[in-house]
């Protein structure tokens, strides 16, 4: 098997060290890799921006914004994923501040499955750790609380906000995303011209990180995520790297640890 791994990535030095940490965790998957980062500037030299890459390949794909919003730059990667979907049989697409680790890959593979057969997305949540302790960035001041039980495991139901800027999946689901009309920009519930604002809030970079997944999207039942031991299983987490919603429910969340975020 074999996974694509797209990353926008519009250029900010100070950011490159999310890039590289990004990089060397896919180091880490035990799954061939294929990276390709989009970016807004021609001729990044990887051999001295990025650090060894040993998994698959590393692509450095340019994309000309003149005369557009740059946060269009996150929907470029949308052609050339198109174009591979013969070519894999894992498709992800991240922010590129969010850290996938490989047991969260793992995690995915055991339970998204029989999921998908029940037509429910397998979710993760967004992490941010500050003093050692660990924050869900998406959830403003409240926590998960209605579960169900499928194939006698438990799951919660997250309806309250299942982005996490990071989407995953196989083949099968990847041609469907594409030959249905939500892989338009303008299709994905809640997308709308940056300047303006939606009932969901989301705009242009939300939207295409967020996949089928939106809540307003049709094409999922729900987003659940296992419980074991009456908590939320630990590998469902991938983290936000620049730590910045932490006690800013206002943005985004980062009020609830995680430990905390199930209500039963």
């Amino acid at each position: 098997m074999k996974i694509t791994k797209h990353i926008s990535f519009y250029y900010i030095l100070s950011r490159i060290k999310y890039i590289n940490s990004i990089i060397d965790e896919t180091n880490k998957y035990e799954l061939i890799t294929d990276i390709y980062i989009h970016t807004n500037v021609d001729n990044l030299d990887k051999r001295q921006l990025f650090t060894p890459y040993n998994n698959g390949t590393l692509n450095i794909i340019y994309h000309d914004l003149t005369n557009i919003h740059p946060y269009y730059l996150t929907w470029k990667c949308r052609d050339l994923m198109k174009h591979q979907k013969k070519e894999y049989d894992i498709f992800m697409y991240i922010e590129d501040d969010i850290l996938v680790p490989w047991n969260s890959i793992k995690y995915w593979f055991k339970y998204y499955k029989n999921l998908l057969n029940m037509n429910y997305n397998l979710g993760f949540l967004r992490i941010e750790n500050f003093n050692n302790t660990e924050y869900c960035t998406d959830l403003p001041k409240k926590k998960i609380k209605n579960n169900i039980i499928l194939d006698k495991i438990n799951y919660i139901i997250n309806n309250i906000n299942p982005y996490c800027a990071f989407w995953i999946y196989d083949k099968d689901t990847f041609n469907k995303f594409i030959d249905s009309k939500y892989y338009d920009i303008n299709n994905i519930g809640g997308c709308v011209p940056v300047s303006k604002k939606y009932k969901n809030g989301l705009q242009i970079r939300e939207s295409s990180a967020f996949g089928l997944h939106c809540m307003e999207t049709p094409f999922f039942k729900n987003t659940l995520i296992p419980i074991i031991n009456n908590k939320l299983i630990n590998d469902c987490k991938i983290y936000h790297l620049p730590n910045n919603y932490i006690n800013k429910p206002d943005v985004l969340g980062g009020t609830i640890q995680f430990s905390e975020a199930l209500e039963i």
